[in-house]
């Protein structure tokens, strides 16, 4: 089959890039953009920049202002660019091991990890989950420690009618390629904490917006994310194409504040967001209620009152050897799936622990197949992924 579906797929249409060339000159599109992220999110305070993983850095850089400790916990798998903001912050990262419930940090573990010179704990909510027991992850941190939501990967998710963004002290968000609003770039903080919003604003006074030339790159990748997409463009240009998928957390970033396109360009998509959430929610659903009660793997929980906006639908393979031949055989039926990250956090970096700790997080970086959810996925190619799933497994 030369069609392949890629495993994710820009919402970027040659009008949307119009319309961002459009509103470039409009001084206000950044303002407007933010604006509208805070209402999203029901946050009071949001502040954009040119990548998620620079809001990150800014937040912690904030944080430092506040708080004299040094430690940060992160679970022990997730996106190794954490790590890297958080070295690059002067912070030390200490790990906590996952729950297979969510794949996301396990809350129980959390009070043997804590320390007196912890500053925050960092809730990622992973491939669009949010954290099950987010109110016990809460609950079970001491004063002084700060709860920074990760939502890189959730936009648009919710608990009990509460945004992902809206539990912790602060949070941040991607707009990179892949995320749930994708504009191949950009970030934002967001906070209802007055002093952590004082602090984030002293913290980007004086940097700088990206200029006119990041601009001409954006708009240059977003045609290329947008044509790359087409599954007969993919399929055909796969030895090309996968070359320019990143494999590796950077070795550093820049940090600015969000350009005029990558604002204007998220105006655009926020006219029709509720759409593209809506669309990776019942896929994600569909795939769920397909695979459920299948021996061989496992499956995120979803709790009552939840809505999760799936980045991606992760799936936990018992046995290795079958996960691999899960990947092969949706491949043969013209399906990309993705290992995700494909180590843990400790057997990425010299994090002064040892190759063997933090065992659910090593079971889920050799097991775990990830399945497209984006706006794109039709019924046909829900049916293909969960019938190829089921004839590896029978």
């Amino acid at each position: 089959m030369l069609s392949k579906l890629p495993i994710i797929r820009s919402s970027i249409s040659s009008a949307d890039l119009v319309g961002g060339l459009r509103r470039m000159p409009d001084k206000t599109a950044v303002k407007r953009f933010a604006d509208m992220l805070a209402a999203a999110v029901h946050s009071k305070y949001c502040y954009s920049m040119n990548s998620g993983i620079s809001s990150f850095y800014v937040t912690l850089k904030a944080l430092k202002r506040i708080s004299d400790r040094r430690e940060v916990v992160i679970p022990a798998y997730t996106a190794g660019s954490l790590v890297v903001a958080i070295k690059k912050a002067g912070l030390k990262a200490v790990l906590c091991d996952i729950s297979l419930d969510d794949f996301n940090l396990d809350s129980g573990l959390l009070s043997g990890v804590i320390s007196s010179d912890t500053l925050a704990v960092i809730g990622v909510h992973l491939f669009g989950i949010n954290i099950k027991d987010i109110w016990s992850l809460r609950a079970r941190m001491p004063p002084g420690v700060f709860l920074i939501e990760d939502c890189a990967q959730s936009m648009g998710s919710s608990t009990g009618g509460r945004q992902a963004g809206s539990f912790g002290d602060a949070g941040f968000f991607s707009f990179n390629r892949g995320k749930n609003l994708p504009i191949c770039g950009g970030g934002c903080v967001v906070t209802d904490n007055e002093r952590i919003a004082h602090a984030v604003e002293a913290e980007i006074d004086g940097l700088e917006a990206d200029g006119i030339f990041s601009g001409l790159s954006l708009f240059l990748k977003n045609i290329a994310f947008s044509v790359a997409g087409n599954p007969l463009v993919y399929g055909l240009g796969f030895g090309l194409i996968s070359r320019f998928k990143e494999t590796a957390p950077p070795k550093d970033f820049s940090v600015k504040k969000m350009g005029p396109l990558q604002a204007a360009l998220g105006l655009r998509l926020m006219e029709r967001m509720e759409s593209l959430f809506s669309l990776r929610h019942r896929n994600g659903t569909s795939l769920i209620g397909g695979l459920r009660g299948i021996d061989g793997i496992i499956l995120p929980e979803i709790p009552d009152k939840t809505r999760y906006v799936f980045n991606r639908l992760p799936v936990i393979f018992k046995d290795a050897g079958r996960r691999e031949a899960a990947e092969r055989m949706l491949w043969e039926n013209g399906i990309e799936s993705s290992r995700m990250y494909l180590r843990p956090l400790h057997h990425m970096f010299d994090l002064g622990y040892d190759k063997k700790d933090f065992p659910k997080a090593v079971y889920c970086a050799e097991r775990l197949l990830t399945l497209p959810t984006h706006p794109f996925v039709h019924d046909g190619d829900i049916d293909k992924m969960i019938n190829a799933i089921k004839e590896t497994l029978t």
